[in-house]
């Protein structure tokens, strides 16, 4: 019995000496597998191939493959335990993200899931996302369609049981919003398994979708039936006519080369853009892939039915991560730890391009996805540009190693659907809310056709300013006009309401923009400023008090005081000199006569030489300096006032009118405090003057655009008081709508441009954006006091000072004289009586003269 054992135990120990010495133990990979898709089949393929290829004597690997036969999560957990009982080192999984967690949930085992699913899903650390990522995935559609300055889009998928799908739909909302757009409308489909009837179920979330103003669909995760019926129900619907815009992921891109016939791609799929990941299919190893794929393939599937036996990208991703865990296992062997230590710094360049596992919750590397954008023509597609994560798009795969560009520059021609190569707009045709006809002439009006009934024509400056706006934001953006009537019932508040209700999708014309109205409504920059003022009727000022105009009253008073205060001085001055005019000693009327027709004389001619005083001289010099300015000035004054015909305002704020704009009625009650029945609406232009002339209204409160326009047609108004800032006119759109934002920046850039004024120029004889300044009455015409107070201080002292100067000189002299006679001798008697003849002599003289 020895001797037969020997054999045996020599083998036994010849085996664990070869295991001693093997400079590297062999692999076990298990994986678990989908095959009940084309997807799945392909990655089952694309592991063996690699098996093969990376499995070598010192290097060896072992796969055991599992496949799925259900959803269910417990059976994928249930299948890789029964893997890891027979040696697995390492879980490969294609299932769904909640079978790949299942699996990498094991309790009691700390071996790596490696998930070839996508998915944003937060994972844990055992497992590895090898697949390409749901997350640059999202970001080139959210840059593909800001791009194209789509400002709404709706988003269309297949979700699974444990709604994982839908995290990375709420992504995709999230980096829309990034740029900009709106999620308008997600139509989320269960499992097609669990749907009995397929084509109602989708006929029905298509007719939602047609409720909604985008006319951009992104089909962000579909199987091969759920896409088959959307775009046969889409066509049958009339959803890919010129205009639309369909976008659809990897999943779906790859059923274009494995499913779909090219028959149902010519009827069905025309103009659709497409997103794979980037795979360089002209190096050397991925046309030994290709060759060996087909092979294998074709081989296994082809007697079920297959018959399109080319790889697509899941397999190459596939075969990339084989590859990545030999590299880390061989790295792991040579640092004596774990694979799952090794695996996050393993990185190449694989067939799928740059290849790098996402451990954990660790975000992705610039550049570690690459998208391959393709456009459906034909019985097959083409390439029309490239994507990298975190640098941008690309017109050629050559330029991929150099820096690209946010935004979309220029791409290959690219035909959309409805045979089209013009750049769709994005939205449906646009409702368009307007006022039957605005209350005022240039600003909206509404033609109809007498036979049919119908809106013939829309114009206006309002129309006008929307036409030039939507041509520079995206002129395939079409409009229809919806006409309102505005009437008593029926306000401007009420068609910003409609926007609210979603009758419409704009309100455009004369509309302001209020607290209240902003409520229901988001209002874009406004195209015209705006303000609330007072109008009040003007009269004709009385003509015959037109000459005393030039000066204020109190200027008048302050001249003929002082002229007075000088005519005194004069005549004092010339009565107390001696060598004053005789006319100076003589009767007092004579005396007051003599001293008029000396400052009568100062104004038009001299009259120094009649004048002996040198201290009347003095007062005459600064009174005539008086006379030159004032005289000057009020020539210049009176004819300014008769050239321009004045106006007296005629101020009465009883009864206000207003155009029925309910916040102007609630300005006037509520912060001016009319009481309702001094309150009067005035829906017409024609009626205001009517109402002003009746005594209907006293005062009219009008907006200032409206103003301008009253004033260049009615004369004898004015306006009175303060002007009330208001928001301006400006287009309403629903809440939160993103075209309200582009549309504010094209209307800036109408405004800094001049386009704003030269449509005013069109519409109207005055320029709605200016206007002069507001006054309380009007304008200062009279010069007062204050223009002339220093010149007529300077006469007064100078005058005031001669006098003084005067009086003391007097004083002073007659001291002297009477110092002198206290000394000169005594004249004797005959001496006096002899001049006191003369002195009498002398008088009658006087008497006689004429």
């Amino acid at each position: 019995m020895g001797p037969s054992r020997s054999p045996f135990l020599l083998c036994f120990l010849l085996s664990i000496a070869l295991v001693v010495r093997s400079p590297a133990l062999a692999l076990s990979i298990g994986a678990v597998l989908d095959t009940n898709s084309r997807i799945g089949k392909e990655q089952k393929i694309a592991l063996e191939v690699a098996t093969r290829r990376f499995n070598t004597s010192s290097e060896p690997l072992l796969l055991n493959i599992d496949e799925l036969k259900s959803t269910d999560p417990l059976q994928a957990r249930y299948d890789a335990q029964l893997l890891i009982q027979q040696g697995a080192e390492v879980i490969v999984s294609t299932g769904t993200w909640p079978q790949v967690l299942a699996i990498s949930g094991n309790k009691g085992t700390k071996l790596p899931t490696v998930s070839l699913t996508p998915s944003t899903v937060l994972t844990t650390p055992l497992l590895i996302q090898m697949s390409y990522s749901d997350n640059a995935l999202v970001k080139c559609f959210a840059n593909f369609v800001a791009s194209y300055k789509w400002r709404r889009v709706i988003v269309l998928y297949e979700d699974d049981e444990y709604g994982t799908v839908s995290a990375t739909a709420l992504h995709l909302a999230c980096e829309l919003q990034k740029v900009g757009t709106q999620l308008d409308y997600s139509a989320v489909f269960p499992p097609v398994d669990s749907i009995s009837d397929l084509k109602s179920t989708v006929r029905t979330e298509l007719s939602r979708t047609r409720e909604h103003l985008s006319t951009v669909y992104i089909v962000l995760r579909s199987s091969a039936n759920l896409t088959v019926t959307l775009f046969q129900e889409a066509i049958a619907m009339g959803m890919m006519e010129k205009g639309s815009s369909w976008l659809f992921g990897p999943d779906v891109a790859t059923l274009l080369d494995s499913t779909f016939n090219s028959s149902f791609i010519l009827k069905y799929m025309q103009g659709v853009i497409g997103f794979q990941p980037y795979v360089n299919e002209s190096t050397k190893e991925y046309v030994t892939f290709y060759s060996d794929f087909q092979q294998a393939f074709k081989s296994e599937y082809e007697k079920w039915g297959e018959t399109a036996f080319n790889p697509g990208v899941y397999a190459a991703r596939a075969y990339d991560a084989v590859q990545a865990i030999t590299l880390a296992a061989n790295k792991a062997n040579v640092n004596n730890n774990s694979l799952v230590d090794n695996l996050p710094s393993i990185n190449f360049i694989g067939l799928s391009g740059y290849f790098k596992p996402i451990i954990g919750n660790v975000e992705e590397e610039n550049g570690y996805s690459a998208f391959r954008i393709i456009n459906v023509v034909g019985k097959s597609y083409k390439e029309i540009g490239f994507w990298l994560d975190g640098f941008g798009f690309y017109n050629d795969e050559s330029q991929l190693n150099l820096p690209g560009s946010t935004f979309l520059q220029q791409l290959s021609v690219v035909f959309w659907p409805g045979g089209t190569q013009i750049s769709p707009g994005g939205l449906r045709k646009l409702r368009i809310g307007v006022p039957e006809k605005s209350t005022w002439d240039g600003f909206v009006k509404v033609e109809y056709d007498n036979r049919t009934g119908n809106v013939k024509s829309v114009s206006g400056f309002c129309i006008d300013v929307l036409t030039v706006v939507m041509n520079r934001l995206n002129s395939l953006i079409s409009y229809e006009f919806v006409p309102f009537a505005i009437t008593s019932n029926f306000s401007y508040s009420d068609l910003v309401n409609q926007v609210y209700l979603k009758n419409i999708d704009i309100a455009v014309g004369d509309i302001t923009a209020t607290s209240n109205r902003s409520e229901k409504a988001s209002f874009t920059e406004p195209f015209v400023s705006s303000g609330l003022a007072m109008i009040i009727p003007m009269k004709r000022d009385n003509m015959g008090l037109t000459l005393i105009q030039p000066f204020t009253p109190l200027l008048w008073v302050t001249i003929f005081t002082l002229l007075f205060y000088n005519f005194g001085a004069v005549w004092y001055l010339e009565r107390n000199h001696e060598k004053a005019d005789e006319e100076f000693h003589g009767p007092w009327y004579r005396q007051l006569a003599a001293t008029f027709w000396i400052i009568g004389n100062t104004i038009f001619q001299s009259y120094g030489d009649k004048v002996g005083n040198f201290y009347t001289k003095t007062v005459i010099i600064s009174w005539l300096l008086v006379v030159l300015i004032v005289s000057n000035c009020f020539t210049a004054n009176l004819s300014s006032i008769l050239v321009t015909e004045k106006l007296k305002p005629v101020v009465d704020k009883s009864i206000a009118g207003y155009d029925g704009a309910s916040f102007v009625a609630g300005y006037l009650k509520n912060v001016l405090n009319f009481k309702p029945e001094n309150i009067v609406p005035i829906r017409v232009q024609a009626e205001y003057s009517t109402a002003f002339e009746n005594k209907t209204i006293t005062a009219a409160y009008i907006e200032l655009p409206y103003v301008r326009v009253f004033l260049s047609q009615n004369d004898n108004y004015a306006v009175y008081g303060e002007i009330q800032t208001l928001g301006g006119f400006s287009f309403a759109l629903p809440k939160g709508d993103p075209m309200t934002a582009d549309l504010s920046k094209q209307i800036l850039a109408l405004v800094e441009d001049g386009t704003i004024k030269q449509l005013e120029s069109k519409w109207f004889s005055i320029s709605l954006s200016n206007f002069g300044t507001a006054t309380n009455g009007v304008d200062r015409q009279s010069l007062g006091l204050d223009v002339f107070w220093s010149l007529l201080v300077f006469s007064f002292g100078a005058s005031l000072i001669t006098l003084i100067t005067f009086v003391i000189h007097k004083r002073v002299t007659a001291n002297r004289k009477k110092k002198e006679q206290q000394v000169s001798p005594i004249v004797d008697e005959d001496e006096m009586v002899q001049a006191s003849q003369i002195e009498e002599l002398h008088a009658k003289n006087y008497e006689i003269m004429p």
